[in-house]
């Protein structure tokens, strides 16, 4: 390699010098699966005894923290390509991993689902059967929809965007994405402000408790998501990650958003509207 080849490389922080180290594909041991497993087992325990929350909640943060700081920045940033992030059937095991994940959350949004079509149908087509029990704000419900529906399009403007090496259009479309993501929790505030100040909650029959489990649900499925759109942000603005030829994390954050957008739009059809 050329001292001009050299110093081009040494330009562009990120880019694919190396593969791992080790036969077994990963470029270096680390402690954080240690603490992450540690702190899941305190927390799961602190559910029975809550004091042990003290100890499991801050040694599980401090475990994501740290692994995920050691694999989406300092490896990036020293050009290391695990093979766990190469390729199976064609397609980067990251980005695979991604299709699996969402694949299993719609299973437990199909639980879900079908909890709700069950008691439709066995009220006959009247849910919820008392008259009494407020329906879901269609208005508020289609605007929700309709801001995950628009953070979808801006998210593959900006995938696109950066697969051009264009930063600037990549930043502004998850930029717009994450401000749809606080609008949808904003307006579902909303929405459960109104029907709690009308007396309705999680505990009015099976009306009340599918509702708020679906809506709940998808509302922390989202907080997830916006989770993962501040790494990719805080990354493109603080380090000056991603470009043209490692842009792993804005794809694998789109499938995801793209998956919570799906779910807006089931409960939009199969929620808000037949309850209006």
């Amino acid at each position: 390699m050329s001292e001009s080849d050299a110093t081009a490389d040494a330009d562009r922080p990120g880019e694919p010098v190396r593969y791992g180290e080790g036969a077994e594909g990963f470029p270096h041991g680390s402690k954080y699966p240690l603490f992450v497993g540690g702190g899941m087992f305190f927390t799961a325990l602190g559910l029975v005894w809550l004091p042990v929350l003290v100890v499991g909640i801050p040694v599980l943060l401090y475990g994501i923290g740290g692994w995920t700081w050691e694999y989406t920045v300092l490896e990036y940033e020293r050009g290391v390509v695990p093979e766990q992030k190469r390729q199976l059937l064609g397609i980067e095991t990251g980005l695979l991993s991604a299709y699996v994940f969402v694949l299993g959350e719609i299973l437990i949004f199909l639980a879900v689902f079908v909890s709700w079509f069950y008691l439709r149908a066995q009220r006959s087509g009247s849910f919820p059967g008392a008259a009494d029990l407020p329906a879901p704000n269609l208005a508020l419900g289609a605007a929700m929809t309709g801001s995950m529906l628009v953070g979808s399009l801006a998210l593959y403007v900006g995938r696109r965007a950066i697969q051009r090496g264009d930063r600037g259009r990549f930043i502004a479309g998850y930029t717009v994405t994450t401000v749809a993501g606080l609008v949808f929790l904003l307006l579902l505030g909303v929405e459960y402000a109104d029907m709690l100040a009308s007396g309705f909650d999680w505990t009015d029959g099976p009306y009340g408790s599918t509702y708020f489990t679906l809506t709940g649900l998808h509302a922390l499925h989202l907080v997830g998501g916006l989770g993962m759109l501040a790494v990719v942000l805080g990354r493109a603005w603080l380090r000056g990650h991603f470009s043209a030829d490692r842009n792993l994390m804005p794809r694998t954050t789109e499938v995801y958003w793209h998956f919570l957008t799906l779910v807006s739009v089931l409960v939009l059809a199969f929620v808000y509207l037949p309850t209006n």
